[in-house]
């Protein structure tokens, strides 16, 4: 059995993969020029991982996406086989016989990225994870140094699934398209919440961390929307030195709420939650954590660390479910 890491270590675990055997020349889209030569290394949190698989016979299917090859039969289950060098710009890298097939499972979807090789398993500080020098870099949530001093890139295979469904032509288009009926391993509520200190006055002032400009732009402007005042961080770091600034733990400016997601580089989101319960002055602040990781054993790991919600990225209604039981009487009213 595979250890667990502990929660609150800042510590996960990412299988290394490539997608071109080299050479492959990638269309000239922004953000996604790479290096000819030597194939780039990239890595998938292994949280995200099924299986990997060999490259299983595939069902030809009609889709207006050219990434998207067709279907596989994964145990009675039909998973889309999605070729992850064209996805990412290398439109002439060939699908071999030799090929892989990384089978993930993230917010409640199973999908099949095909790729060229699997190399190793890698156990990684978040700390060591450099976040994207550009927001050019769309496709990529991290980079870090590894041997011989090369880079390994951590896709967004969240991004990178959600442009081929087409759903980040808008901003409110992030949202599940299941929201409405999003009851499916439902994932809020893991404690009893905490309510806001009730002192307060104004508006609650919620603080979001999320890496994703997409997903922070879109989770600012639902709370904005249904007037409440928003800081954005983008990663753990960020907003833990933020909440240790005196402007931010008393006074008028003090957060009352934390919208966070588990993935960050430099600082996760379960090591966020469990520095907030163990400062004296933040350990009754009341944190969502918000993640594409589904499933009992996640919603396990942040009720451990001490968060008040966990609720699934990308589903609207679960955010807002988890605001109503947080936000003071009168305030919690106005969310729709």
């Amino acid at each position: 059995m595979k250890p667990v890491l502990q929660v609150g270590s800042n510590l996960f675990e990412m299988i290394e993969f490539t997608v071109t055997k080299g050479g492959a020349v990638p269309v000239p889209v922004p953000g996604r020029e790479l290096a000819q030569g030597k194939p780039a290394t990239f890595g998938v949190n292994v949280a995200k991982v099924r299986e990997v698989i060999r490259l299983p016979h595939i069902v030809p299917c009609l889709t207006t996406s050219p990434e998207v090859l067709g279907v596989f039969n994964l145990r009675g289950l039909p998973i889309p086989a999605i070729h992850l060098a064209m996805a990412l710009g290398f439109s002439q890298e060939p699908v071999s016989p030799g090929s892989y097939v990384i089978v993930t499972e993230f917010s409640r979807r199973l999908a099949g990225f095909i790729v060229t090789s699997t190399r190793r398993i890698r156990r990684v500080s978040w700390d060591k994870v450099l976040p994207p020098s550009s927001e050019a870099f769309n496709t990529i949530t991290g980079m870090m140094l590894v041997e011989n001093n090369e880079f390994l890139f951590i896709l967004d295979f969240e991004k990178i699934l959600a442009e081929i469904e087409g759903h980040t032509a808008s901003n409110a288009s992030v949202w599940n398209k299941n929201d409405s009926h999003s009851q499916r391993s439902p994932e809020i509520a893991i404690q009893d919440p905490i309510p806001i200190r009730k002192e307060k006055t104004g508006k609650p002032l919620v603080m979001v961390v999320d890496d994703s400009p997409t997903m922070r732009k879109a989770i600012s402007e639902m709370l904005r929307g249904i007037h409440l005042d928003v800081v954005e961080f983008q990663n753990g770091e960020q907003a833990w030195n933020a909440l240790n600034d005196t402007q931010y733990m008393n006074g008028p400016k003090a957060f009352q709420i934390v919208i966070s997601d588990v993935e960050m580089p430099r600082l996760d989101g379960y090591s966020l939650v469990k520095r907030i319960r163990n400062h004296p002055a933040l350990k009754d602040l009341p944190v969502i954590l918000h993640s594409s990781l589904t499933g009992e054993v996640n919603k396990e790991r942040a009720k451990e660390a001490g968060a008040d919600a966990y609720v699934a990225k990308f589903n609207k209604r679960e955010i807002v479910e988890a605001l109503k039981s947080i936000l003071p009487q009168g305030w919690a009213s106005e969310v729709g």
